[in-house]
């Protein structure tokens, strides 16, 4: 081996080296818990705890959280309580003795019907990240703590309507008043019927034009 690979390989970042360790010795976690109510196993916080932090203290690394968003909105269960739903955004530091670092960035979520959503999915992505890191040989479960809960389903939003502008309105209210005089034909009335509120300040206009005209026109004589 020569000088200068000596030299990159000792100014080479430690953290790459030190997770591949990690990675070697993190050989595998079995799901021995079990969600009773849908009836599946899964690895929880505790089970990454106690099986992975031996491992990263032996070859020095420590991870630091940082929350980059977080997104939280109440919900209703089925049985009618409050359930506060938290989507957080996390991104881990794992940082080695010399100060390198590398980073990953997984997204948390969880409800609870107290005051512990925030801190459920602090948990979930905290699990998420280092099972994804060390790349534990199992299938990570889609639901990640042993309590479930079932929302009810949003209601679908419903579309505002548009404010008709104060102008329009009253060109409307004129035409209405116009049409209960009798002053519009039937083929105004039949126009006005099929675009309601919808017209537009034009169309009021020339509606009213055409009726002015009609007023004012004189009277044919009688032959």
């Amino acid at each position: 081996m020569n000088e200068k690979t000596k030299t990159d390989m000792q100014d080479a970042p430690l953290i790459h080296a030190q997770m591949a360790k990690i990675q070697k010795d993190a050989d595998g976690l079995t799901k021995d818990q079990e969600n009773k109510k849908q009836g599946f196993k899964f690895r929880g916080i505790d089970d990454a705890y106690n099986f992975l932090h031996d491992i990263f203290a032996k070859h020095n690394v420590f991870t630091v959280p940082r929350v980059t968003s977080m997104d939280r909105e109440e919900r209703l269960s089925k049985a009618g309580g409050i359930l506060m739903y938290t989507m957080l955004t996390v991104e881990y530091d794992f940082i080695a003795e010399d100060g390198s670092s590398v980073t990953t960035c997984v997204i948390g979520e969880a409800m609870d019907s107290g005051d512990k959503s925030c801190s459920k999915a602090l948990s979930i992505a905290h699990k998420l990240a280092l099972f994804q890191i060390t790349m534990l040989p199992t299938l990570l479960s889609a639901d990640a703590d042993a309590e479930t809960y079932e929302p009810m389903p949003k209601p679908p939003e419903t579309k505002q309507e548009p404010e008709v502008p104060m102008a329009i309105r009253d060109q409307i209210a004129t035409l209405s008043d116009f049409r209960a005089m009798g002053d519009t034909t039937p083929e105004m009335n039949k126009y006005l019927d099929e675009r309601g509120t919808s017209l537009t300040y034009k169309q009021a206009d020339q509606l009213l034009r055409k009726i002015k005209e009609i007023k004012d026109a004189p009277p044919l004589e009688e032959k």
